[in-house]
């Protein structure tokens, strides 16, 4: 299994992007800890706006965005100029944000660790990681085994959760969403799924409710009213109608892997993924177009706009842009290089982020469509 380009940005580039970022030299980690990252501070740098930042919401009218290390960049005059987070306990790389409202806003990365602020991204605090989720997802598969001895798949289940307490904090979390202040969802590498109820206090492993035998890794969660889509590798997609009390498999016209759920409000979605595969589904999941025109790339970020147009990154640094299915178009951009994520800015204009960290993109001119979509059933 492998996670996507989104989440290796760091191995492939960091080193050569150390310069730029403006890294502060920092003391080697103590060598008695497996993890030391799960235990620093984040590394302070001089321009944290050029780190390589992989995700970013809005607080209110603030900016925030995460990367490498720990990294958390705010903006409070629309992505012009940044400024690092007063305190982030942990160095490790953070790959999704959340924020419910101005003040209150969550953060998932690798090593399991789930942040929380309440203070619009100024300060944070580390609410778990996954030491003590790999504990949580063994005592719950270890309840189903004593209830149900001679169930394979439950036993299965009990010995994934087993290996994640004896792996250590080695899998990311990799996506997040939150209803409010109190209710939300954590997904990553190897069928990790966690909820809350208490705004993080606590937090449930919901791995058995994925009929997920391989332990498919799950990229992205989209949520629109009770309706829950998970997507991943290899085709993985669940939905749950029910407002997350039970999921079933969605068949995939795709068996590559999945890296963004995009949910609109009139309860269709678009899933993008590997060499530029998309799809546009006006059921949620129940049947599906693809999306044509997007070059072989991979697509990695997505974000819907108010007039429900959807636009997604990709590894090239395009911007394509859709509308209930319709052929992309590509804004005409600047030149830029692999994009992580992007998102659309107050009053006008882009926020993109990657390896050169965060880019204000105007408003922009499209170019011209390219062939029609082609329907595609469950």
């Amino acid at each position: 299994m492998s996670y996507p380009f989104k989440h290796r940005l760091a191995a492939v580039v960091l080193g050569s992007c150390m310069a730029c970022a403006g890294y502060a030299t920092q003391a080697a980690p103590s060598a008695a800890s497996p993890f030391p990252a799960l235990d620093r501070q984040a590394v302070q740098v001089h321009a944290p706006g050029r780190a390589v930042l992989l995700a970013s919401a809005m607080a209110g009218t603030r900016v925030v965005a995460v990367g490498e290390r720990g990294i958390v960049a705010l903006s409070d005059d629309a992505a012009v100029s940044w400024r690092q987070a007063k305190s982030v306990p942990v160095g490790v790389t953070l790959t999704a944000l959340y924020f419910v409202d101005a003040k209150k806003g969550w953060a998932v990365g690798h090593g399991g660790v789930i942040l929380k602020t309440e203070d619009g991204g100024e300060t944070w605090v580390r609410q778990t990681d996954g030491r003590v989720l790999a504990k949580l997802a063994l005592s719950a598969a270890q309840a189903r085994a004593a209830k149900m001895p001679a169930d394979a798949a439950v036993a299965a289940q009990l010995r994934a959760a087993q290996l994640l307490v004896e792996d250590g904090p080695d899998k990311p979390l990799l996506g997040l969403h939150f209803d409010d202040a109190n209710h939300g969802y954590v997904v990553g590498s190897y069928n990790l799924f966690f909820e809350t109820r208490d705004g993080g206090a606590t937090w449930a492993s919901l791995m058995d409710r994925l009929d997920n035998p391989k332990g498919s890794h799950l990229y992205a969660i989209g949520v629109q009213g009770n309706t829950i889509v998970i997507a991943g590798e290899q085709g993985t997609l669940f939905r749950s109608q029910d407002a997350g009390a039970s999921f079933k498999p969605l068949a995939s016209p795709y068996k590559g892997s999945w890296f963004s759920v995009v949910m609109l409000r009139d309860k269709s979605l678009v899933l993008a993924g590997l060499r530029g595969n998309a799809l546009y589904s006006s059921d949620q999941g129940d049947t599906w177009s693809r999306i044509e025109g997007a070059p072989p790339v991979s697509f990695f970020g997505g974000a819907s706009l108010s007039d429900g147009e959807v636009l997604l990154s990709n590894q090239a640094g395009q911007i394509l842009k859709t509308r209930a299915g319709a052929p992309f178009t590509q804004l005409s951009t600047q030149s830029l290089l692999p994009l992580a994520g992007l998102m659309p800015l107050p009053g006008g204009g882009l926020l993109a982020v990657g390896v050169t960290g965060a880019i204000r993109l105007p408003p922009s001119e499209s170019k011209k469509p390219a062939a029609s979509s082609a329907a595609i059933s469950k």
